[in-house]
């Protein structure tokens, strides 16, 4: 019995062996002829425009560095009725020395410790400064301010939309109090 399985077993090792010395590698056969071209697809609908978006956006810097005491008015021509009416207008303040531009009207303006009140009225933006801690006027001297920057966002419908573009730069997740995130927004 013994000899029987050895001899099996060195009968299929040698089948093995002449299959794999039985396969060659032949040479390689003719490249077949080509398929048939495809077709050209049908072309898709086009979609419908969407609304054009609003890009009427003005941006005003005003050197404020002489400016000294509890308020200040700066003339701004744009500041028409209809734009009062209609659009937005953000203001913001830098400060001597900053390079951050902080929102106003604007509570406890860091480093200052002062409140900032606006009032906007036809070509005019007034700013009052105001130190809440001692319920007084506060007295900003020469050099303390930087600059003043005024945005003003047209309403695209101009039937009083202000509060519109700023739900909608909110629900874009457009800080208004950042005014570089509002001129990133609209690439400007």
């Amino acid at each position: 019995m013994k000899t029987k399985k050895l001899k099996l077993k060195y009968f299929f090792l040698a089948f093995i062996t002449l299959l794999a010395l039985g396969c060659s590698d032949g040479e390689d056969g003719a490249v077949g002829p080509a398929g048939p071209q495809g077709g050209q697809g049908i072309a898709g609908d086009n979609g419908t425009n969407g609304q054009d978006g609003n890009a009427n956006v003005r941006s005003f810097t005003y050197d404020l560095s002489t400016v000294s005491g509890s308020f200040y008015d700066q003339s701004i021509p744009e500041l028409t009725q209809e734009v009062i009416d209609n659009d937005a207008i953000l203001g913001y303040l830098k400060l001597n020395g900053s390079t951050r531009l902080y929102p106003i009207p604007n509570t406890n303006l860091t480093p200052l410790g002062i409140d900032i009140r606006t009032f906007i009225e036809l070509e005019k933006y007034s700013t009052d400064f105001y130190n809440r801690n001692l319920s007084t006027t506060f007295s900003v001297t020469a050099g303390q301010l930087d600059e003043l920057r005024i945005v003003i966002i047209a309403s695209t419908n101009r039937s009083g939309e202000q509060q519109d573009i700023l739900s909608k730069l909110k629900v874009e997740g457009v800080d208004i109090n950042d005014y570089y995130a509002v001129m990133k927004y609209f690439n400007k």
